[in-house]
């Protein structure tokens, strides 16, 4: 089921709406609808000139979209900043806790994470106080009140995200002044347990105050866990280059091979996936998801060529692993062909990855680089 959806590009990102955002826009259209008079009372303002009703829900609506909108903002500035810092940005997605900027990798350099963390708190800072000061110069209550409003929003963003929570903004930088310290992948693990501890924190107010900071909590701890994880993978793969530990022994198929030979080779071999050869060069690969493409009856009269993936990614024997490891995830692939001067010279799997790893990490025969010297 697809969950995101495209509404535009901006600066060349392109930017999707996850399908939860329909979800708190229409829970921040109905609770600031309803207290709309309440909410006038504590900013100090004159109360909105609406009715109660269908115009108060309307307002609550527009501030609702006020409020992504000033997200949007807050992501294209971290989004924006780090193009400049030559960083490929893949999208940004605005969900149900706000936005997400995929950069293709935080950058390593601390000047440069730092950068481009803060710019994102900044931005919403400055929009805060432009939308809260300009209301100073326009009339008509329902306005001033929306300005202010989404400038309080705004200035509670910037604040939000600067809370030393990794992996949050303040997390980030926080990383960024440890690893003028230390390793990067110590770092990472430092930044990511004060955010855990953050979460806690954080999910215990949600208990006493509002279950919604319980569900935030949630995120802030498994994205903190989920992120050290991977850069403690990649820090130890990087190590490694693929012909370290790709697969030379290979099973390969032919695309003259019929449909019903290779459901025999694959019971035979037990491989999921082979690449497809033709005269020492590799022209595709065939895996057990293109075989569904056919129906049963069809099997005996097709041919792998039939079937392939021709369009194959394939990497080389000096590439390095965390690289490639970081592809596998990307495309959701579990094998790449490895090639040299476009002949076929090996595979490389998930398995093969992850043994590689498991074995480094538990054997400890490697030594942290000093992140000053990298």
């Amino acid at each position: 089921m697809k969950t995101s959806f495209k509404i535009g590009t901006i600066s060349g990102i392109p930017v999707k709406l996850h399908i939860s955002l329909i979800i708190i826009v229409g829970f921040i259209a109905w609770s600031v609808g309803s207290n709309l008079f309440q909410l006038a009372e504590f900013m100090g303002v004159a109360p909105p000139q609406v009715s109660p009703g269908f115009e108060s829900y309307l307002l609550g609506g527009v501030i609702a979209i006020g409020l992504f909108v000033s997200v949007l903002a807050h992501e294209l500035a971290h989004s924006i900043m780090a193009q400049k810092e030559g960083i490929e940005i893949e999208e940004i997605t605005l969900w149900i806790f706000g936005g997400v900027s995929n950069l293709e990798e935080m950058p390593r350099e601390p000047g440069r994470e730092i950068k481009i963390s803060i710019v994102g708190p900044g931005t919403s800072l400055i929009l805060g106080g432009l939308l809260y000061f300009g209301s100073s110069y326009i009339t008509g209550d329902t306005l001033i009140f929306t300005l202010i409003y989404l400038g309080y929003i705004n200035l509670f963003l910037a604040a939000f995200n600067l809370l030393p929570a990794f992996p949050m903004d303040g997390g980030r930088i926080l990383r960024a002044l440890f690893a003028t310290k230390m390793s990067y992948a110590k770092a990472t693990s430092a930044a990511a347990s004060i955010g855990k501890g953050f979460a806690v924190f954080m999910g215990i107010l949600g208990i006493f105050f509002n279950p919604f900071l319980i569900v935030i909590a949630i995120f802030i701890y498994f994205a903190a866990t989920g992120e050290s994880q991977s850069v403690t993978v990649r820090f130890v793969l990087e190590k490694l280059n693929v012909e370290d530990i790709m697969s030379t022994e290979l099973s390969t198929v032919t695309p003259n091979m019929s449909v019903r030979e290779l459901m025999d080779r694959i019971y035979n071999v037990q491989h999921t996936g082979f690449p497809v050869v033709y005269q020492d060069r590799l022209v595709g690969i065939v895996t057990m998801s293109d075989l569904k493409k056919i129906p049963e009856s069809a099997m005996n009269r097709s041919k792998v060529a039939d079937i392939m993936t021709r369009d194959v990614k394939t990497v080389e024997p000096c590439d390095d692993v965390s690289e490639v490891w970081s592809n596998m995830l990307q495309n959701n692939v579990g094998r790449f062909p490895v090639t040299e001067d476009g002949e076929l010279v090996g595979m490389v799997t998930r398995s093969d990855v992850m043994h590689a790893y498991n074995i480094l990490s538990e054997l400890k025969q490697f030594e942290e680089p000093s992140y000053i010297n990298r």
